[in-house]
């Protein structure tokens, strides 16, 4: 601190050499505030309100968290329509899109009776968030899905979205599992494009249900076949 004060007041801070650190030290360990106590702090005030008993705290603040449950859930829309709607919403529609036998059949086996009334689009908003079809290749891309299939995360790209019998399903075209270079953190995910095959194995349609509200930023890798992928929120499982 006192060769800081010796130098004239325009020179360089020599204390800013720290930030060089910065980068290595995130590359190393992550992000400071995965392992900070400010978050945890910003709650304890309002986790120990939760606590009524003070003898067996854990039980007491699970009867208290899953009463908040029940208590949200019997305040939403009792209409399943109403709650759908409220969840995604689509726009830009493709008329000229016509659903493949395979595609059809991977929506009967999730309840689709009745293709009669299938409307496709282009632009789904599902609980804030903006997805478009088309966009794989651009720069800025709105197309890329996370999901959670068989217990771990997945990504996928929208073809198109399907609004029938009140519901909105994605047409989908699968990326290989993810590869994370940098474990055990789950930041950075490498994937790649499945081939012909490999898709059949994969149902081409989704519930959007099942979509992670959550954009994904895509940047390819230098060898022309695998990307890679980053959320702009939460963490793959």
């Amino acid at each position: 601190m006192l060769i800081e004060g010796s130098f004239p007041i325009d020179h360089l801070n020599p204390a800013l050499k720290h930030l060089i650190h910065y980068g290595p030290q995130t590359d190393d360990v992550g992000l400071l505030d995965w392992f900070s106590m400010f978050s945890f702090e910003r709650k304890n005030k309002h986790v120990k309100s939760m606590v009524k008993h003070g003898v067996q705290p854990l039980s007491s603040l699970a009867n208290h968290v899953e009463l908040d449950f029940l208590t949200r859930l019997d305040s939403l829309s009792s209409s399943a329509t109403e709650v759908e709607r409220e969840r995604c919403s689509v726009s830009v529609r493709i008329r000229c899109h016509e659903l493949s036998d395979r595609e059809k059949r991977d929506m009967e086996f999730l309840g689709v009776t009745s293709f009669r009334d299938s409307k496709v689009f282009k632009v789904a908003t599902i609980l804030g968030v903006h997805f478009r079809c088309g966009e794989w290749g651009c720069r800025r891309c709105g197309s890329v899905i996370t999901t959670i299939y068989r217990g771990v995360s997945r990504y996928c790209i929208v073809k198109a979205f399907v609004q029938v019998q009140g519901k909105v399903y994605a047409l989908v075209t699968w990326l290989s599992p993810p590869i994370y270079p940098y474990p055990p953190f789950k930041i950075v995910v490498k994937v790649t494009m499945l081939t012909p095959a490999q898709q059949g194995l994969h149902r081409s349609v989704i519930s959007v249900d099942k979509i992670d509200p959550c954009t994904v930023g895509v940047i390819p890798h230098e060898d022309g076949v695998h990307f890679y992928m980053l959320r702009n929120k939460g963490t793959d499982r």
